[in-house]
């Protein structure tokens, strides 16, 4: 009862708090960035004080679920959309089964011009649309950083998100990632294959070849045992989203993430080039989720593959309406930014269903 009364002021607390920053910092010129790297930087003082044992959340026995071999907590987790420790322990704290981190690509990437994030009214509801076009630091910086002892303490599994501009690229950055991930004493850490890429200039993605998915997977096969999961886009057609799936389900410990940001032009939803900086983005949290919801029921119905639900999850009516329809797994994105202190919410929930 006290947790769940601390979990709600909480919530009430950062959403006003964000409310609050996003008003002073992100209004003129409008450009949402600069109050997130304010709100990274005063969650980053936060989680290296005592004040971050009050954000810590007991995550019920009950819910644990399994993806093969890897063991979580809790069905709930982080998608792949940010590498920022800080946010992340803090996230791990309130109370997610797991996580994945930013897609990795090979080279230093700034990705797009600013401004090139914003939050937009969406349905009545707040959401978010990007052309962050996969800023990265690079493959190099990642291996040198990725096994974070914080992270790795409270351990639950770890994605690895991989993206790259050729099969050639998304080979070479996973044997380097591998080579490393093969000697860490930290067990519990997988691979998702970032093939849907909404942001980049040509619109391209490996999700339009089959064949060459289908080689690299074989090649992660030979190199690993680790849990691969393929992240598809909400865009993707149905026949191609089946040919993902019949690829995987001939390949051992393979599993589909569904999906990602839903590519909508930035005229849509009121903003212009001196608010954004390109046509479109993606555009997350709400929106999405009966894309979603249809997307994982049609997947369970025709496939005996695991299946992680992302895209527009916010809620407990939500998340149970996934796990319902054949998801494993849920990944959450917008909702970890608009409010996290849902997460312990949601976890006590599914603990008195169960």
């Amino acid at each position: 009862m006290l947790n769940r009364l601390r979990a709600k002021l909480l919530s009430l607390s950062f959403k006003s708090i964000r409310r609050v920053v996003i008003g002073i910092f992100a209004r003129w010129p409008k450009d949402l960035e600069r109050a997130i790297i304010i709100g990274d930087t005063v969650n980053h003082l936060l989680m290296i004080s005592p004040l971050r044992y009050f954000f810590k959340f007991r995550i019920p026995s009950s819910i644990d679920t399994k993806l093969y071999d890897l063991s979580f907590p809790s069905p709930l987790i982080a998608a792949s959309f940010k590498d920022d420790i800080s946010s992340l322990i803090q996230w791990q704290l309130v109370g997610l089964g797991g996580m994945t981190y930013k897609t990795v690509l090979k080279r230093p990437s700034e990705g797009n011009q600013r401004p090139r994030i914003q939050e937009i009214k969406y349905d009545r509801r707040y959401g978010l649309i990007n052309s962050l076009g996969l800023p990265t630091k690079g493959v190099k910086y990642f291996i040198d950083n990725f096994e974070n002892r914080k992270l790795l303490s409270f351990n639950r599994p770890i994605g690895i998100s991989i993206g790259g501009n050729s099969i050639e690229e998304y080979l070479e950055v996973f044997n380097m990632i591998n080579s490393r991930v093969q000697d860490s004493s930290f067990n519990q850490f997988f691979y998702e294959l970032n093939i849907s890429c909404p942001n980049t200039e040509d619109g391209k993605c490996l999700s339009d070849d089959m064949e060459g998915l289908r080689m690299l997977l074989d090649k992660m096969r030979k190199s690993c045992l680790n849990v691969i999961v393929v992240k598809v886009s909400p865009d993707s057609t149905q026949e191609n989203m089946f040919k993902v799936c019949e690829t995987l389900v001939s390949v051992d410990r393979c599993a589909i993430n569904l999906g990602n940001t839903k590519y909508i032009t930035a005229e849509s939803v009121g903003l212009d080039k001196k608010t954004f900086s390109k046509d479109g983005g993606g555009l997350s949290g709400v929106g999405l989720f009966d894309m979603t919801s249809r997307n994982v029921e049609l997947v369970a119905s025709n496939f005996d593959i695991p299946i992680i639900a992302t895209g527009g999850i916010s809620t407990y009516e939500d998340v149970i309406s996934v796990l319902g329809k054949g998801a494993t797994l849920v990944g959450m994105a917008s909702q970890l930014v608009i409010d996290p202190f849902q997460v312990p919410q949601i976890n006590s929930k599914l603990s008195n269903e169960n």
